[in-house]
């Protein structure tokens, strides 16, 4: 967590001494900083873009000044184009501001502004972000491929089990690193279920990132309770409880956050051990600094969910009012 905590701020935050006077004052420049990662499996990107200085004075003192982090919503235009086989497919999707809450912590979150898409990404493609400022019509721009082979409408109809033993998991190209999730700190669990409203089908998901712990503390072959009461009050906190609409569980998918390439070029240049007072430098972010990337949530593990759990969504106490049908097709 220190190392993420150093990382974010050497490559996010390098602030500047503001001052009335030009006594002492450290030279500065300011610096726009993007961050936006791709992900096949999700149904909306997102990108950050913050602003930054180089200073001799301490970036520390910065941090919680809201305009040496964050720039006013609408100072840039932001487009997504997908490539493939080098040529430009399909049309230009662009990206809209939108503001989300971030906890207090070492930065400003006075105002976070980001910017948002739900076009779906496209696997065994490229794609090209595009960051302008509207007052000087600067552009900045990155190239990442897309990691992984399995969209989130496909995931609802992979095969799934009631045991892990033996599971036969997704296939991945061109990922080098470890799929065993016991190397991994954080795994996902993803809720699949379908609504149904006014005679369309909505394919919907709810994620949970706990720590491996619990996972490494249950047996491969035991999967008795399933799910556990915890995780059905965090369901109910995140689905909205509508009269207007049915649904049904799917299953859970265990998931892995995988890096692409253009990421893991990016850790592994921050993970070098180095001097103290030396940081290394990446950035794949062309007239700009920053990374563009993918990565891929990848499912070592299809839970199928037993009868009893189906009748534990739809008639439980956390879930009642969320009108999920039971384990004979049934809605009360």
């Amino acid at each position: 967590m220190k190392k993420t905590v150093a990382i974010l701020l050497m490559i996010s935050i390098l602030f500047s001494f503001s001052c009335e006077t030009d006594l002492d004052r450290p030279e500065w420049k300011e610096i726009t900083i993007v961050y936006s990662l791709i992900n096949l499996k999700d149904t909306a990107q997102y990108i950050r873009i913050n602003r930054g200085f180089s200073t001799t004075d301490d970036p520390y003192n910065y941090t919680q000044v809201n305009d040496s982090v964050n720039y006013p919503p609408n100072t840039f235009d932001v487009f997504l184009e997908k490539y493939e086989s080098g040529v430009i497919a399909g049309e230009t999707v662009q990206y809209e501001p939108v503001d989300r809450q971030k906890e207090p912590g070492l930065f400003s979150n006075a105002s976070n502004c980001v910017y948002k898409t739900n076009i779906p990404i496209h696997k065994n493609c490229e794609y090209k972000l595009r960051v302008i400022d509207r007052i000087t019509g600067k552009e900045a721009w990155g190239m990442a491929s897309v990691l992984g082979e399995v969209t989130p409408e496909e995931s609802f109809y992979w095969e799934r089990a009631f045991y892990r033993v033996n599971y036969v998991a997704e296939y991945i190209p061109d990922y080098e690193g470890t799929l065993d999730p016991y190397y991994h700190e954080h795994y996902i669990m993803r809720f699949l279920y379908w609504e149904y409203k006014d005679g369309e089908t909505y394919y919907k998901y709810v994620d949970w990132v706990p720590t491996m712990d619990p996972l490494k503390a249950i047996a491969d072959d035991d999967t008795t309770y399933q799910l556990f009461d915890a995780y059905y009050e965090y369901l109910s906190e995140k689905i909205v409880v509508d009269p207007n609409i049915k649904r049904r569980a799917r299953g859970v998918d265990y998931m892995l956050a995988l890096p692409g390439k253009e990421l893991q070029n990016f850790i592994q240049v921050y993970e070098q051990p180095t001097n103290p007072h030396f940081f290394p430098d990446y950035t794949n972010m062309h007239d700009g600094n920053g990374i563009f990337g993918s990565k891929y949530y990848y499912t070592y593990f299809g839970l199928k969910l037993k009868k009893r759990t189906v009748d534990s969504i739809s008639w439980g106490r956390h879930l009642y009012y969320h009108r999920f049908a039971d384990s004979n097709g049934d809605w009360h």
